[in-house]
């Protein structure tokens, strides 16, 4: 239920009481992880900041030309699908949390893997297509080195009938 278009009181602690949960599994601990590990889910939380902030500029500086969603409204999208989707309201959160579980990387490739809570905004197209509730989606964020840094190259992201479990 939401009150001015924002999630009540009761819904935000759901929500944290949800994300206080242990992830099913989890990444290494940062003295643990190598360079590349924290470079990738560096670039893996910008991407997610980016999105939720509606920063267009920053998804166009985090994609690589070719990246591709396949998104959770059963759609393939392009960089410039997702920028156009995030630029009119078609892709907004009002709540946008990612919990990365796994990280790996070959070569100048990084996959993480995990699962996001998000809340769509009222004029989203997740909201048209799954309501104005608590989404709870798996994720795969695949990221490409280019020029010292890592690219998103491609997303695939689906709905959850069920929280993640323990």
């Amino acid at each position: 239920m939401s009150v001015f278009g924002r999630p009540t009181l009761a819904w935000a602690v759901s929500a944290t009481a949800l994300l206080a949960q242990p992830s099913p599994a989890a990444i290494p601990a940062s003295a643990d992880q190598t360079a590349d590990q924290r470079g990738v889910l560096a670039a893996d939380a910008q991407q997610r900041r980016a999105v939720a902030s509606m920063d267009i500029e920053a998804i166009g500086r985090i994609s690589d030309p070719h990246l591709r969603v396949n998104a959770p409204n059963n759609r393939i999208l392009t960089r410039e699908d997702l920028m156009r989707m995030v630029a009119s309201g078609e892709i907004r959160n009002e709540v946008f949390e990612r919990t990365p579980e796994e990280v790996v990387i070959t070569g100048d490739v990084g996959v993480v893997m995990g699962h996001e809570v998000v809340f769509p905004s009222a004029a989203s197209e997740q909201a048209r297509m799954y309501g104005r509730k608590t989404l709870n989606r798996r994720y795969t964020n695949v990221y490409i080195r280019s020029g010292g840094g890592w690219m998103h190259l491609a997303r695939h992201a689906n709905i959850m009938l069920t929280a993640p479990t323990r």
